[in-house]
């Protein structure tokens, strides 16, 4: 899966000063959106703005590629996820809100037994 989105320029990387990988994104087009499939800082590097300034980097992707949003899946029981994406402008959605693609990310990842998730998006003007 992931080979496929580094092929489309999907993925992207963040460094330090001495090229170390600090943190990433991978994501993918899911039905006019740019799904947010994974997103992660080390650790020692949290609290300094990077996961914000990642998410920053894939809603300028996703206007330059002329998407209507970004989404995303998270654990709704990890006490900072939902606050954190609440904060840089994701809200979540309800089942009927979902669009087909969103429907099997979120039946897949019950199937793979990832349950207590929801679907947020962002909408990007």
């Amino acid at each position: 899966m992931f080979r496929a989105h580094i092929n489309q320029n999907l993925c992207f990387l963040m460094v330090d000063a001495t090229d170390t990988p600090i943190g990433f994104a991978i994501c993918g087009v899911l039905d006019r959106a740019l799904h947010l499939y994974e997103l992660a800082i080390v650790p020692e590097h949290g609290g300094k703005g990077l996961g914000k300034a990642l998410i920053e980097k894939v809603c300028a992707e996703s206007k330059l590629r002329g998407l209507d949003a970004v989404t995303l899946s998270t654990f709704t029981d990890v006490a900072w996820n939902g606050p954190f994406y609440e904060r840089v402008g994701f809200h979540s959605l309800d089942d009927d809100e979902l669009s087909p693609g969103l429907h099997l990310v979120k039946n897949h990842e019950a199937d793979i037994g990832l349950t207590h998730r929801c679907i947020m998006r962002r909408e990007i003007k």
